[in-house]
């Protein structure tokens, strides 16, 4: 099984320029999964990062 992290999805997205890679995703992903820890790692499966590439949009 594939699984992603906010760093990779972000740069796949456009953000490479970001003072903490990875920001962009997981500000979408906090407010989707707000009962996921606030220091947690985050590891996401392929629907998921799906779902942050279909709702997050490519920096420009």
């Amino acid at each position: 099984m594939t699984t992603y992290t906010p760093r990779e999805l972000s740069a796949e997205l456009g953000y490479t320029n970001e003072s903490r890679p990875g920001q962009a995703v997981r500000v979408y992903l906090r407010g989707k999964y707000p009962e996921h820890p606030k220091h947690g790692r985050w590891v996401l499966d392929e629907a998921q990062a799906d779902d942050v590439r279909a709702n997050v949009q490519r920096s420009s």
